[in-house]
């Protein structure tokens, strides 16, 4: 048996698009703010030790009214080599959270996962499977905002890559609110209602 190991990234789509356009937009993001699959690919490549597997995995979910325009971008995503999960949003609480874990745990229960992504600011789905993952040896890594998963990023031997440091991975730099981000001197802040 190969001593190569198996890096696994696992994309929840509608969370980082949630937290993108509600948190850190405040509307809904357009194609040009979301993170490109290409810079995406790039840094997971570069991040890969010679001679192991990669996998990405891009998990969402899709209304009869939005299927059409999702199938797109999931030809995008296929073409750079990304899984993708689609499946059907039939309630609110519909979603995939469930589905990256079973993937998790898949590759995890085949013994060769080197390192896990998780791409997600869900602490509550995703903080235990971290700390378990870490307790078992197996590199793990929060892809996020670090200031919108505030419980994954406190999880003790995690590794936090803020996705505004993937080269390439947003057009332009995102009007984030951070405590890093504010001058020594201050810096108003504009209403976002009307008086």
């Amino acid at each position: 048996m190969s001593d190569a190991g198996h890096t696994l990234l696992l994309w929840d789509s509608p969370n980082i698009d949630m937290v993108l356009g509600q948190l850190i937009l405040r509307r809904k993001p357009t194609g040009k703010e979301r993170p490109r699959i290409d810079a995406l690919a790039d840094w997971l490549r570069d991040r890969t030790e010679p001679g192991d597997t990669t996998e990405a995995a891009v998990f969402a979910n899709v209304t009869e009214r939005t299927f059409n325009g999702v199938l797109g971008w999931a030809e995008v995503v296929r073409q750079s080599g990304f899984r993708m999960f689609l499946k059907p949003k039939l309630s609110d609480d519909s979603d995939v959270d469930e589905d990256i874990l079973a993937l998790l745990h898949e590759r995890r229960d085949e013994g060769r996962l080197s390192e896990a992504i998780l791409m997600s600011h869900d602490g509550m789905a995703f903080a235990e499977a971290a700390k378990v993952l870490i307790a078992s040896g197996i590199r793990t890594t929060a892809l996020v905002f670090p200031e919108h998963a505030t419980q994954l990023v406190q999880v003790d031997g995690i590794e936090v890559v803020d996705l505004e440091d993937v080269p390439g991975l947003f057009e332009s730099p995102l009007p984030r609110l951070t405590f890093a981000s504010l001058p020594r001197e201050g810096r108003w802040l504009e209403p976002l209602g009307e008086l």
